[in-house]
């Protein structure tokens, strides 16, 4: 092989392996952002320990722990990925940056309404610097790692299940507990099943528009020519 040939291979390599062990300590950052979420919560005697695990970012937070050990071990161990697990990390992705600006929204409104709400570490690490750092993983992945695949546009739909079945789940399951994760699903909140559906509509174009972002970029990247 000549030395103009090997060196991209080599350099792949080493990009390659520094995802990987950089997915798997994220992996371990992100248990330990809600175990540490988790202790936080319990000392509230108000709060009921079965509503922690309705919030969207600890859903969110708890399925991106397998897909990143996924990413990593595939990283350290393949010289690619598949397709169905580059999908699989875009659309976790959408979902963590979802969680992470919602919650900014919130805590900036609280605000601005004399109402203060708590950002603990553990907050701060699920919503804002753990979304920060996949994003970047998923960036040099596909720009300054070996070529991707390029992901399919159907990816943008794939990201609509998983948020869809919670919705539907949450509601439900507010209307039959008297209580809601987030104040624009309580009908006692707002004005009316209208400003809930307006809510839900603009949060969906929000992860359709992420997700497809995401998806153009990769296949930006691929479409490039060397």
């Amino acid at each position: 092989m000549r030395e103009s040939e090997r060196r991209p291979r080599t350099r792949a390599r080493v990009v390659r392996t520094v995802l990987g062990g950089w997915r798997l300590a994220l992996a371990i950052v992100e248990v330990v952002a809600i175990v540490a979420n988790f202790t936080y919560v319990l000392g509230f005697s108000a709060f009921g320990v079965s509503n922690f695990f309705c919030y969207f970012t600890i859903m969110t937070a708890i399925a991106t722990v397998p897909t990143l050990v996924a990413g990593g071990v595939f990283a350290l161990r393949r010289p690619a990925e598949p397709r169905a697990l580059a999908m699989l990390r875009t659309v976790v992705l959408t979902h963590l940056l979802l969680s992470g600006l919602v919650f900014g929204i919130i805590v900036s409104q609280a605000s601005t309404r004399d109402y203060r709400i708590e950002v603990p570490w553990s907050d701060q690490l699920l919503h804002f610097l753990i979304p920060v750092l996949v994003l970047a993983d998923w960036l040099v992945d596909r720009f300054a790692g070996p070529l991707a695949v390029a992901l399919p546009w159907r990816t943008v739909l794939w990201a609509i299940p998983f948020p869809t079945v919670w919705l539907a789940f949450t509601l439900w399951r507010g209307q039959a507990v008297g209580w809601y994760p987030y104040f624009f699903l309580d009908p006692a909140q707002v004005s009316g099943p209208w400003e809930i559906a307006m809510y839900c509509a603009a949060v969906l174009v929000i992860i359709m528009s992420m997700t497809g972002a995401l998806v153009w970029a990769s296949r930006a990247r691929c479409l490039r020519p060397a």
